[in-house]
């Protein structure tokens, strides 16, 4: 069996199959942890991050220690989460080794950005580059293009999404709305809109959790709004299942994927969300476009909130019954992937 290594160098704390059972974690850590546990059927897997303490085996996975010196001498390919810095030190350890780096961030918001040509092409030399969605991927083959950076190999394959382990009986509030993203992917604004909400009727109720791990949210004054704090995926899902909908109001920070839109719409929930980077790739068809809001109405002015509101409203009565979009397919993903790796 062939053996494949996952590095994460930029992990904010130590995470394993155990520890994502009750606390928060980002979408990317997450689910590095639900494709390992696929690939594991395949390949033998190690996982190493820049957290791990020392060495030991989870779900017939060994998580080892960021030392070079506990880490196999054969392993066949190499993915690398995140961060290309290390691409070079890892191609003179491994040089027969096929290398991964396995994107999340826009090309804008990462390191590539501020990377020389030179370095860039000498990664791409080397590597292959996954991305996390179509337009993920056109994201950087423009920016690569604007930067006359040429044979740069780019593929991308899409997340799949675990259904969680909550109760089938939920219940809708019809009154219960949730921001369940990081805060810098639009709590701002979603606040903002949420007050007018919420004087136009008190029954409103704002529910916020952070699934992440770097940030801690400061809500006070603001009327109706509860603070789940960091919660575990699970609970975040339950929430969403009880949600009229999740108000994810995020008009700055391009989702190359949206784990959180995805998992909305597997509990059935639908999202409003504005038309930016990957959202609409990955909602529910044929509802998509009944959960989008488009760019002209990005601005927080009267015709907007009418339109948030109005809908709302009209979901109240008759909400879209969506449902995980199609392509979002395990199967399909993971075949995907080995065809990658292999």
């Amino acid at each position: 069996m062939k053996k494949l290594l996952i590095v994460d160098v930029v992990a904010p704390y130590e995470y394993n199959f155990e520890i994502i059972k009750n606390k928060g974690l980002g979408a990317s850590e997450s689910y590095l942890l639900s494709v390992a546990n696929e690939l594991k059927k395949t390949f033998d897997v190690d996982i190493t991050t820049s957290k791990v303490r020392y060495s030991y085996q989870q779900n017939d996975i060994v998580f080892k220690k960021m030392s070079p010196a506990d880490w196999s001498r054969d392993y066949d390919t190499i993915i690398i989460q995140r961060s290309p810095k290390n691409v070079k030190f890892l191609r003179d350890l491994y040089p027969k080794a096929n290398l991964i780096v396995w994107l999340h961030d826009f090309f804008e918001a990462s390191e590539w950005a501020t990377m020389s040509k030179k370095d860039v092409e000498y990664i791409l030399s080397e590597c292959t580059l996954v991305c996390v969605s179509k337009w993920h991927k056109e994201n950087f083959e423009l920016n690569f293009k604007l930067r006359k950076i040429k044979n740069a190999d780019i593929q991308y394959n899409h997340f799949f999404i675990n259904a969680p382990d909550i109760p089938e009986n939920l219940k809708v509030d019809p009154f219960k709305l949730c921001f369940m993203s990081a805060g810098h992917k639009g709590m701002e604004q979603t606040l903002a809109v949420f007050k007018h909400i919420y004087k136009r009727d008190n029954r409103f109720k704002l529910y916020i959790a952070n699934p992440t791990y770097d940030q801690e949210y400061n809500l006070e004054n603001n009327d109706g709004v509860i603070n789940l704090g960091s919660i575990s995926r699970d609970e975040v899902m339950k929430h969403m299942k009880e949600s009229l909908c999740c108000l994810h109001l995020n008009k700055e920070y391009p989702e190359t994927f949206g784990c959180v839109n995805a998992e909305s719409n597997l509990m059935g929930t639908p999202v409003l969300a504005y038309n930016l980077g990957a959202t609409p790739e990955i909602l529910d068809l044929p509802f998509v476009y009944d959960q989008i809001l488009e760019p002209y109405q990005y601005r927080v002015d009267p015709n907007e909130l009418t339109l948030i509101i109005k809908t709302l409203l009209s979901w109240q009565k008759d909400r879209p019954a969506v449902k995980l979009n199609p392509r979002l397919n395990k199967e399909k993903i993971m075949k995907k992937w080995i065809e990658i790796i292999s």
